[in-house]
């Protein structure tokens, strides 16, 4: 096993409070949209190669060709890696580990938190152990680096496109509220976390705060929002979301967008404290798409071992792992598929029928349980009487399904057949399956 040995098995309690940073996505938000003129000419700092695929929507929106590449590719899938930075122990590891999945045609957002204890095995470089370590092993090992890697594993994990990444510390987020001369929150209530952590991560820095109106600097904004020793997960998103909308309202409210010092100052700021590959486009235009989200419509969902979660508690190793009960990953990829819906196969409500005419026992079930977490209607699962070579799609829609037969056709390796429907199927399209649904069985861990 090439662990690399960052991990200590007797963790304080302190550093699980370095979790959920989803909070400096609203700076990283807010400097997009004070202008991308000045983010090109001093934030040249905050871009790096993206090794990976764009987000077909944004060609859309340029007038390209739109191809869909798989399920959820008609969102927009961010990455979101939180860590402590240069001046932490530890500072490469991703204690924050989230995907934000943006749906531009329903205008909202889905947001699925992966714990920092789960158990992975990344193939190359050669890597068993904790995901939090897999971007410390990918700057180490490749030299496309540690973001790209979390990518394609977060990618393989979820059975999704992971189409961008924002890396960023908790200096960037203290930088900005300061630059922006502190922020106004009303506090619902009165905190006391004995257990925060203190500036070197060696000890503790107890902090508290009363009910009431406050004026905070970064450095309260971020305790507040990041408090969790004596409050609950629910109380601390609310404290979150108090914060963004703070900022936000600060921004507008200061004239911020009038003072060149400090539009300066935070672009400076996400230099040195925020990376992504994103290009100066893509921002541009997803800044417009997320001033427009319905925070109404926003679903969050944490991966856990609770009873009706999809992993486990496994200390037989003597490490503390989070691993799937299943010992797959189809459960957790039914998550995130049902609350990444694709809007352009959804808007298509494709009937499917799925005849099994390969040797695998059981793989028109397995399929049908995919597709439909994919909020697809199947309306028939049967076993073909003769094996088939090559698994085959036929088209009763005439076309009309594109995406749906698009997408169908590169994950299942199969050719399109148009066919006119059957008298008495309900079905748009007709998936046999043929033997060479080995090899796609194996590879979306069915």
């Amino acid at each position: 096993m090439a662990n690399i040995g960052l991990e200590n098995k007797n963790k304080r309690p302190f550093f699980k409070s370095r979790k959920r940073l989803w909070i400096i996505l609203s700076i990283f938000l807010g400097v997009i949209l004070l202008g991308t003129g000045l983010l090109y000419v001093f934030g040249r700092g905050i871009f790096t190669k993206n090794w990976s695929d764009s987000s077909p929507f944004f060609k859309m929106l340029a007038g390209d060709d739109f191809h869909l590449k798989g399920e959820g590719d008609g969102r927009i899938n961010i990455l979101f890696l939180g860590y402590g930075g240069t001046n932490h122990p530890g500072g490469s590891l991703t204690d924050t580990i989230q995907v934000i999945s943006i749906d531009p045609e329903e205008k909202s957002m889905a947001m699925l938190s992966i714990p920092r204890d789960l158990y992975v095995e990344v193939k190359t470089p050669r890597y068993y152990g904790k995901i939090n370590q897999v971007f410390y092993t990918g700057e180490k090992e490749t030299k496309e680096g540690g973001a790209n890697l979390m990518k394609q594993e977060v990618g393989n994990i979820l059975d999704l496109p992971i189409h961008y990444y924002v890396g960023l510390d908790f200096t960037g987020f203290k930088k900005a509220i300061d630059a922006v001369g502190g922020i106004d929150v009303y506090v619902d209530k009165a905190i006391y976390d004995p257990l925060f952590p203190n500036d070197s991560m060696t000890g503790y820095s107890p902090f508290k705060i009363s009910a009431g109106q406050h004026h905070m600097n970064g450095e309260t904004a971020l305790k507040y929002a990041r408090s969790r020793e004596t409050t609950s997960d629910f109380d601390r998103s609310a404290r979150q979301q108090k914060v963004i909308a703070a900022f936000k309202d600060k921004i507008l409210a200061s004239g911020t967008l009038s003072n060149p010092e400090k539009v300066i100052s935070l672009i400076n700021i996400a230099g040195s404290n925020i990376k992504t590959d994103l290009t100066v486009s893509e921002i541009k235009a997803l800044a417009k798409i997320v001033k427009d989200i319905d925070s109404t419509k926003t679903v969050s969902k944490v991966l856990d071992n609770g009873s009706g979660g999809p992993l486990v508690s496994d200390s037989s190793s003597g490490t503390f792992y989070l691993k799937t009960k299943t010992g797959n990953w189809k459960e957790v990829q039914k998550i995130a598929h049902e609350i990444f819906t694709d809007p352009f196969l959804r808007k298509e409500k494709t009937n499917i029928e799925i005849v099994n005419s390969s040797s695998i026992n059981g793989a028109a079930a397995d399929l049908s349980s995919t597709l439909k977490s994919y909020g697809y209607n199947i309306t028939k699962v049967s076993n073909g009487e003769d094996t088939l070579k090559e698994t085959i799609i036929y088209d009763y829609s005439g076309g009309e399904k594109k995406y749906t037969l698009e997408f169908l056709s590169k994950r299942l390796s199969a050719d399109i057949i148009k066919k006119s429907r059957p008298e008495n199927s309900q079905a748009d399209i007709q998936i046999i399956l043929g033997e060479n649904h080995k090899t796609v069985y194996a590879k979306n861990k069915y």
